[in-house]
């Protein structure tokens, strides 16, 4: 009994420092992030990097869908989308130029920091 007082405060402590250094992403509803996927920095390319290019095909997330099968997914989905699209339209035209329109639905979704330094530049 005293041994089980002693190591649940201690387990508490290591979970929530491991949950703590998890990055935070902002996933469409329903997306499981695969514990194997490689997450990519895209911010290299703010410095004008290009050295190092990453494949749209690795940095799809999403499943293509049409108009139409777009309404008929869930509300969550739809404003997902909604609110990913007004990111991209709320950027620079200088941002847009550097970055295609699959890297943003990437840095939208798996890099909160760079999305917020992309919003502050105009």
């Amino acid at each position: 009994m005293r041994l089980r007082k002693f190591i649940l405060p201690i387990a508490l402590v290591i979970s929530s420092i491991a949950f703590s250094q998890q990055k935070s992403y902002n996933l469409p509803p329903g997306y499981y992030l695969d514990t194997q996927k490689h997450i990519f920095d895209l911010s290299h390319k703010l410095e004008g990097n290009y050295d190092y290019e990453v494949s749209v095909d690795k940095l799809k997330f999403l499943k293509e869908v049409s108009s139409e099968e777009l309404n008929q997914t869930s509300p969550e989905y739809q404003q997902y989308i909604k609110e990913m699209n007004e990111f991209v339209n709320g950027l620079s035209r200088k941002i847009r130029d550097i970055y295609s329109l699959p890297e943003l639905w990437y840095v939208y979704a798996f890099d909160q920091e760079l999305k917020q330094r992309l919003q502050t530049i105009k």
